[in-house]
């Protein structure tokens, strides 16, 4: 059985392919299910890197056109991946109260800080912040609105060693995942951006090798994420080679979330 629940379309700005481009790239390679989970726009603010607000519907739209046209053929699946931030609370329930919208998917690609600016991942500057991203994704975890945290290991992205500041990291998103149930990504898109010096050593910027290490002797439920931006990534070798990977590892993998 083939799923993937977390896939992104053109209206990202940063990817390719429309929708039904991908419900098509699924039943080509034999996917059971398929989610589509392009990044939320907020109603207030365009936060980058996302389709504006106005769009929103007209996705919606598009995959319920989809989940009709392809209703005998595939299961389709309407959602977003969302950062958390507590001001939207109210955003998120309006959300997952519409029909339309089947789940929510989080993904810390900024976060805020104690002095209430915004913080990108990607722009880290200092590795100790490492450690209010994952305490900002465990306060996501606590209110039930997403069904699990992509890329959990994003942080691996930043110049520095695998230093205390990542292992403190680590210790918390687990804690979080096995206090709270939360589904854990392991996410090929990370093994697609290929190998990299970062810090002193070269290695993916995530998936991290110690991080999964860890996951490996827990509980945790772990799901594997193409987040493709294409849809001939779907299923393509860092696909496959995510989900070997899990299998052959042992870990607690799921299918369906």
């Amino acid at each position: 059985m083939l799923t993937n629940y977390h896939t992104h379309c053109c209206r990202c700005g940063h990817a390719g392919g429309s929708v039904e481009d991908y419900v098509v790239a699924a039943m080509d390679n034999g996917f059971d299910k398929i989610g589509m989970s392009d990044h939320v726009p907020y109603p207030d603010f365009n936060y980058g890197a996302r389709m504006n607000y106005e769009e929103k519907d007209v996705y919606l739209d598009e995959i319920i056109a989809a989940r009709e046209k392809y209703k005998d053929k595939i299961q389709i699946f309407s959602g977003f991946e969302a950062e958390y931030l507590p001001q939207y609370n109210s955003y998120y329930e309006e959300l997952l109260k519409d029909d339309r919208c089947d789940y929510l998917i989080l993904g810390v690609h900024f976060f805020e800080k104690d002095d209430g600016i915004l913080q990108y991942t990607y722009d880290i500057y200092d590795s100790s912040l490492y450690i209010k991203y994952a305490e900002r994704a465990v306060e996501a975890m606590k209110t039930g609105y997403f069904k699990y945290l992509c890329h959990p290991d994003l942080i691996g992205v930043g110049d520095f060693d695998i230093n205390d500041d990542y292992k403190r990291a680590f210790d918390i998103l687990i804690d979080g995942a096995v206090k709270y149930g939360f589904i854990l990504e392991y996410n090929a898109n990370g093994l697609r951006r290929g190998i990299n010096r970062l810090g002193n050593s070269e290695r993916y910027p995530y998936p991290i090798g110690e991080f999964w290490n860890m996951i490996k002797d827990t509980d945790i439920k772990v799901i594997a994420g193409s987040d493709c931006h294409n849809p001939k990534l779907l299923y393509d070798e860092y696909m496959k080679k995510s989900l070997e990977f899990l299998d052959k590892a042992g870990f607690n993998r799921i299918l369906d979330i």
